[in-house]
């Protein structure tokens, strides 16, 4: 979905529901030719009642679409992922999960969450429907036929069988539908590569929105104008949809697979722990014009570190024989490892107060340092169009 600035609806669970501008569109075309097609089956109802009916099936109809979100978004907080928001827009709703699956089983589960969802809303439909009157009504009530009916039963059977196009669309195994996430979690397990099983399931959504291309097409070229520019926007959706998700996809991979040890610099500027103010100031801080440096022990162990202002306190000071260890922060001092992902480094927030971290072994040793400038430029490879090799 188009990054955009949503209207706030409601916050559940501690999660923002907001909704896009197309979302007020749409809301209000739902009412006005809903209130029709009541008005139909309902002959005894007068306009009035009939739009209030249609305010309140298209109420409940984005109701079932944030209870599918969310299911998505409950789901997903099982996993530790965090959702930053559910926004209601032209073609539905999205959740905004603060990071991709780690891995088959939570891409399978996140996105099935929310069609079993959908599922649960149609058998709620079917069994209410059923006991407020027999088969063959709730039948014409779901396909909102002539027949006349009352308002409740109308009610329950366009919520019914709304849910259910929206269950069978979802379903459909094409990238970035839940379906197709489905289908990716299911490629991913088989190959063990994340990578390929999103551009097969990438692939499956940019084939699904040429067929629905294609149908859009049939129907402009049939006088159906409604149909084929539904057809083609759902198309447009899906294909750029697809597209997005694929390369989105491949940054999220290079955020997992960069690490600390692939992107650091092996040999940095250090302190010896037996050494002076005056001697750090002319060895390493002055050289090097680093604002801060690593004391090592004789084995290569961190210590923590030493800043520049620090040992130009004690110059000033006329103090140049102080040793450098005395200056020393130790319990609050930067450091990661070398397994540490690109994606979390450019989340630390010891990185981006220090600017760099010292990488440290299991045992304590320093491997090198890694520098904001190199997550940074990590980054920007990472990105698509990026010609960084």
């Amino acid at each position: 979905m188009p990054a955009t600035r949503t209207v706030t609806l409601a916050r559940l669970f501690g999660i923002r529901i907001g909704a896009n501008p197309s979302w007020f569109l749409i809301l209000l075309l739902m009412i006005v030719l809903l209130g029709d097609q009541f008005q139909r089956v309902l002959p005894a109802a007068g306009p009035a009642e009939a739009y209030a009916l249609s305010v309140g099936a298209t109420l409940l109809f984005f109701v079932s679409l944030v209870a599918h979100e969310l299911g998505h978004a409950l789901m997903a907080r099982r996993f530790g992922i965090q959702t930053e928001g559910i926004d209601l827009w032209l073609l539905g709703g999205v959740a905004r999960l603060s990071r991709d699956s780690k891995n088959p089983k939570e891409e399978f589960f996140v996105a099935a969450a929310g069609p079993a969802v959908t599922f649960a809303i149609c058998l709620i439909g079917v069994g209410v429907g059923l006991l407020l009157t027999g088969r063959d009504e709730i039948t014409d009530a779901v396909r909102l036929t002539d027949a006349t009916t009352t308002a409740a039963v109308a009610l329950v059977g366009w919520l019914t069988l709304v849910n259910g196009i929206l269950l069978v669309f979802n379903l459909i195994p094409a990238f970035p539908l839940d379906g197709g996430r489905i289908a990716r979690s299911i490629a991913w397990k088989l190959t063990g590569d994340r990578r390929k099983a999103t551009n097969v399931a990438g692939f499956l959504g940019r084939g699904f929105a040429i067929l629905l291309g294609a149908a859009g097409v049939y129907f402009l070229l049939n006088d159906q104008l409604v149909d084929g520019l539904w057809f083609l926007i759902l198309a447009w959706f899906i294909g750029g949809a697809a597209r997005a998700a694929v390369m989105t996809s491949e940054v999220s991979a290079q955020l997992h697979e960069r690490t600390a040890g692939d992107l650091m610099d092996t040999q940095p500027a250090w302190l010896p722990d037996d050494i002076t103010v005056l001697q750090a100031q002319h060895e390493t801080f002055v050289p090097f014009a680093v604002p801060w440096a690593a004391m090592l022990d004789s084995s290569g162990r961190y210590l923590g570190i030493v800043t520049a202002p620090d040992v130009q306190a004690e110059l000033s000071a006329g103090r140049p024989e102080v040793p450098a260890r005395d200056l020393l922060l130790a319990d609050d001092a930067p450091r990661t490892t070398p397994d540490a992902s690109l994606e979390q480094l450019l989340g630390d927030e010891a990185l981006q107060r220090f600017g760099a971290l010292p990488v440290l072994d299991p045992d304590g040793v320093m491997l090198g340092i890694v520098t904001i400038t190199q997550t940074r430029n990590a980054l920007a490879a990472a990105l698509p169009g990026s010609d960084a090799k």
